[in-house]
This record gives structure tokens, C-alpha cells and sequence, in this order.
């Protein structure tokens, strides 16, 4: 019952009799029970309402209720469904290599970061800066 065992039901009885007493003990499981049974109502009141049960066995989701509803109840869960790869969606797509390493700039393919350059002597640099044409 909800993952707990036999042991610890009793600690939690034994606590809750320390707690309560034994005169309003049965009065407050009553009470519980009633909030208990009002819960479960207003849920499937809502689930009624709003039709969620009849959406997810639309988009086949039934399975994954009926799971759910297992395993609150203390069922085992059962074994996962084995994997089976669909059909691959880029199957079809050509692939753009320059968009992937683009011809220049900091993410070319040959590129070398400023931190990795050598640095020559101002001396042997040239006096006027080379400037490419724009294209």
C-alpha cells in the first residue's frame, strides 16, 4: 500500500493513536476517508468536464492511463516498450558544408585562434596594411 511496508504502517498507527488519542482517532479516519472520497470526486468531476480522457485515447495516450492508473493503485509498472528508431527526418536533406565551415572568418575550418599566432617584430612588419578588395 503506496510503497510502504507492514512496519512502517504500524509506527504511523502507533503514532497517530499517541497523537490523537483512541476517542477522536476513529472520528478523524472518518473524516479522512470523507475528504478522501470528496477528492475522488471532484477529479473525475473535472476529468468529465473537460473531456482530457477522451483527448488522450484520441492521440492513443490510453496506454499511458491505464499505466498511471496501475501503478497509484501499487502495481508493478510494467516492462518499457523497446525502442524502435523512426525513419530519419534529414534522410533527405542535402547538407551545406559551407554553412558548417564557412570559407573565412572565426569559425572557418583552417582558422587558428589570436591567442595561437606568432607575433613578428614591428620591425619586419610591412609599413603600409594590405587590404583586400571587397567582393
Amino acid at each position: 500500500m503506496f510503497g510502504l511496508s507492514f512496519f512502517e504502517v504500524v509506527v504511523i498507527a502507533v503514532v497517530a493513536l499517541l497523537a490523537v488519542g483512541p476517542r477522536r482517532l476513529p472520528g478523524m479516519l472518518r473524516d479522512l476517508g470523507a475528504w478522501i472520497k470528496k477528492l475522488r470526486k471532484m477529479t473525475t468531476d473535472v476529468r468529465a468536464q473537460t473531456g482530457i480522457d477522451d483527448l488522450l485515447r484520441a492521440e492513443g495516450l490510453h496506454g499511458g492511463l491505464n499505466e498511471l492508473r496501475s501503478i497509484m493503485r501499487g502495481a508493478p509498472a510494467p516492462a518499457p516498450t523497446p525502442y524502435r528508431p523512426q525513419d530519419d527526418p534529414y534522410a533527405n536533406m542535402e547538407i551545406d558544408a559551407s554553412r558548417e565551415y564557412p570559407p573565412e572568418g572565426a569559425d572557418a575550418k583552417g582558422a587558428i585562434p589570436d591567442d595561437l599566432v606568432e607575433e613578428t617584430p614591428m620591425d619586419e612588419r610591412p609599413s603600409e596594411p594590405k587590404i583586400a578588395p571587397v567582393s
